[in-house]
């Protein structure tokens, strides 16, 4: 890491040296109205350099190479413009910009996650699903970032507690699923010994997020491993993008109460934003002892020994981000922040978890330039008190740091029809469970090597190669590569072909686990010996996909996207079941077991083939400048080729899904959405939770009233109308939840 931070100073001096820049400046204003435009995506044409607009739409782009260059604005409800060109020189270069209001242009929208860089929606090589600033605000006032992606295409979502989510696309959900890699920042915010994401941890509340971005499908070509169905990028605004103070109080269904409070100001070239906060709410699960459960299909392995800690689970969280501007160009960002997480059950393949109260410290340091980017980023978690295994009854102890390093670099040339990404990465991890959770701490590490060539001949047609390597001392080396073709025949049409190759890694759990268990029936009490178990032999699990996709606007009111595909899995890594570690086929006496018991051992083992297919259509529709409307539909199927002899091979998702909305806004500041989900019957099987899970409908609605330029009140329901339904089985009956708040900005 000492070797990743002095390349970061050295590339910030470097920049302090260069001379050879200039920086373009300006503002963005509606044309008809005079007023400026926030969040407007500004371009350098043909090249990744760009930047967004602030709330009095002013934008700055510095350590631009001189030369000359078209500025090209896009935002959705107004006109693309693209500037004369303009001679860029030493100094600041002005240019002011106006756009025309006029009929949404969906395709216009820029991405970044689909290829490392900016670039149109329309063109991505990629399937992806955007959630903008202004969407996020809607739905914000739940406090639950997951469901901002619970009513988008291929998205697999359930939610088995307050705020315990499990996130996929394209099939194969499981408990603490993590094939789905969720960045922030760049930031990942997997857990390191499970992988898996902890949403009730976050440090900063969903309102403070810029905006999201879904790729959908195997990305491991520019992510690495675990980016095995996609990746969700998530951004944060600049303390310069939201200057002021802002705070916000909500309360409502199950004892819910939030309280937020930021502050951001900018000072010459430093910006900085302070963030505090907390969240609370009442749990849905109940205690599940004596054989009593919540729904039938229960056995007596899902019996617990222990109670539930508290019913209330809470964050209590706070952050700090500072930001300089460099006079040459380039710009650095160091933040910080620590979340104190209390009380949500988290469903695992041993059983349910709780955890009482632990912390969550991580910081950042990054900089950025035109041609480099390079970042250091750190995150903990740590058990202030053990975690208690309900099913056991035992203590589970974690402590846990993760430590990255990421470089990159990009360049256009040939007259910018040539595109280069090229980046290198490292991690080093420890984590001590104390001995609950594995025999001994581990300390591993892992490095990756990527590039990505982009080449577009002409306006219509856009090629893509990129590979990369990635090794580790918890698997063997991998090598992930990518091609795709995108034609554009108009610029509002699109037809893309890709090939990816991506996998994911064992976690710690699957390869080091070690827990024993009785289980005691508490009618007839005879008792069961079982033994938890990892498998240190395990291999990564593989994914080839093959894609077709269409992006299309019509009559610059109605987007449509039309995605299908064809994926080879291999190698799973199956759920927790007993008899498939290849050392312990029958049940036997451990050497680490100190009781002499014989116990049977559930583990884990690679196993299985499958073929799966499935298409994602999209549509949104904007009405007129109040209405949109919005449908998705899903389709999903697959053919199991080979699997193991006690292994369960289902993908914990059903075959088809069908999403839809409804928004309305007005110039008076009110805003309305309702949305809709309908998934069909399907069976799930993880670990010791085996059972059907049974069809259900969704309605949610979302609000917000803009009272004045200081005030805004929101409201969001979910579940509506009170469907009581379980999502995952072995989770919590879910419920409607209706959340108020008030926000106040000075």
């Amino acid at each position: 890491m000492r070797k990743v931070l002095l390349m970061l100073l050295l590339l910030m001096r470097m920049n302090t040296l260069a001379q050879g820049n200039g920086t373009i400046k300006g503002r963005v204003t509606d044309e008809s109205e005079g007023g400026p435009l926030a969040s407007v995506n500004i371009l350098l044409k043909g090249t990744s350099i760009g930047t967004t607009t602030d709330e009095e739409g002013n934008f700055i782009i510095s350590n631009v190479p001189h030369g000359e260059y078209v500025v090209i604005a896009r935002i959705v409800g107004h006109s693309t413009k693209e500037t004369p060109q303009v001679e860029v020189q030493q100094g600041t270069t002005i240019v002011n910009i106006q756009l025309r209001d006029e009929s949404v242009q969906a395709g216009e929208m820029v991405v970044y996650g689909a290829s490392m860089r900016s670039e149109r929606l329309a063109e991505a090589p990629a399937a992806v699903s955007i959630i903008e600033a202004a969407e996020i605000q809607l739905n914000a006032v739940s406090g639950q970032l997951p469901k901002l992606l619970e009513t988008q295409p291929g998205v697999d979502i359930v939610q088995s507690g307050l705020n315990d989510f499990n996130i996929n696309t394209r099939g194969f959900n499981s408990s603490l699923n993590r094939r789905l890699l969720v960045l922030l920042d760049g930031r990942d915010l997997a857990i390191a010994f499970l992988g898996a994401q902890e949403w009730n941890g976050l440090s900063i509340p969903v309102e403070d997020l810029g905006r999201m971005e879904l790729v959908r499908g195997p990305a491991s070509a520019l992510y690495g491993a675990n980016a095995f169905n996609g990746v969700i990028n998530i951004q944060t605004p600049s303390p310069k993008s939201i200057p002021g103070t802002k705070v916000t109080i909500a309360g409502g269904d199950q004892s819910s109460a939030r309280i937020d409070a930021r502050h951001a100001a900018v000072s010459g070239p430093w910006g900085y934003k302070v963030n505090v906060g907390r969240f609370q709410g009442d749990t849905w699960s109940v205690n599940r002892q004596n054989l009593r459960f919540e729904y039938s299909g229960f056995s007596i392995l899902n019996n617990e020994e222990a109670q539930l800690k508290t019913r209330r689970v809470a964050s209590t969280y706070g952050s700090a981000r500072v930001d300089y501007e460099f006079e040459g160009g380039g710009n650095s960002t160091a933040e910080g922040g620590i979340t104190q997480v209390e009380g949500e059950i988290f469903v695992t393949g041993i059983g349910r978890v709780q955890v009482p109260k632990a912390l969550k410290p991580w910081g950042r340091v990054s900089y950025s330039n035109t041609n480099f980017y390079a970042q250091v980023w750190t995150a903990g978690r740590s058990s202030s008190v053990p975690m208690l295994s309900l099913s056991a009854g035992l203590p589970l102890d974690e402590h846990s740091l993760i430590t990255q390093g990421d470089f990159q670099y990009r360049s256009s040339i040939f007259d910018e029809h040539l595109f280069f990404i090229g980046g290198v990465s490292a991690r080093y991890q420890t984590v001590d469970t104390k001995g609950t959770l594995m025999l001994s701490p581990r300390k591993d590490n892992a490095s990756g090597v990527y590039a990505q060539l982009e080449y577009a001949p002409t306006e219509q047609w856009k090629f893509v190669g990129a590979t990369r390597w990635d090794r580790s001392s918890l698997h063997d080396d991998q090598i992930s590569p990518k091609v795709a073709v995108v034609w554009s025949p108009t610029r509002s049409h699109s037809i893309r072909a890709t090939y990816n190759q991506a996998f994911q890694a064992p976690n710690l759990s699957e390869l080091y686990l070690f827990v024993l268990r009785t289980a005691t029936n508490p009618y007839t009490g005879l008792r069961s010996f079982l033994a938890y178990h990892g498998n240190d032999q395990l291999k990564v699990e593989k994914i080839t996909g093959y894609e077709l996709g269409y992006k299309g606007v019509f009559g610059g009111a109605l987007f449509l996207t039309l995605d299908g595909y064809f994926n080879s899995l291999k190698d799973f890594i199956t759920d927790l079941a007993p008899g498939v570690h290849p050392l312990y086929p029958m049940p036997t006496v451990l050497p680490e077991d100190p009781s002499g018991f014989t116990r049977a051992i559930w583990s884990y083992n690679n196993a299985g083939k499958v073929h799966e297919k499935g298409m994602e259509l999209g549509i949104n529709f904007y009405m007129t400048d109040s209405w949109i409307i919005d449908a998705n539909y899903t389709f999903f199927d697959f053919t199991v080729l080979g699997k193991g002899s006690n292994d369960i091979l289902i993908p914990n998702a059903p075959k088809h899904k069908i999403n839809g909305g409804i928004t309305y806004k007005n110039a008076e500041g009110y805003q309305i959405g309702v949305s809709a989900k309908y998934v069909p019957s399907f069976d799930w099987a993880a670990g010791i939770y085996q059972g059907p899970i049974l069809a259900y409908a969704l309605l949610n609605l979302a609000a917000s009233y803009q009272m004045s330029e200081h005030l805004q009140f929101g409201l969001n329901v979910t579940n509506l109308l009170d469907r009581r339904h379980y999502q995952i089985f072995g989770g919590s009956f879910i419920r409607r939840r209706a959340i108020l708040s008030m926000t106040a900005i000075f």
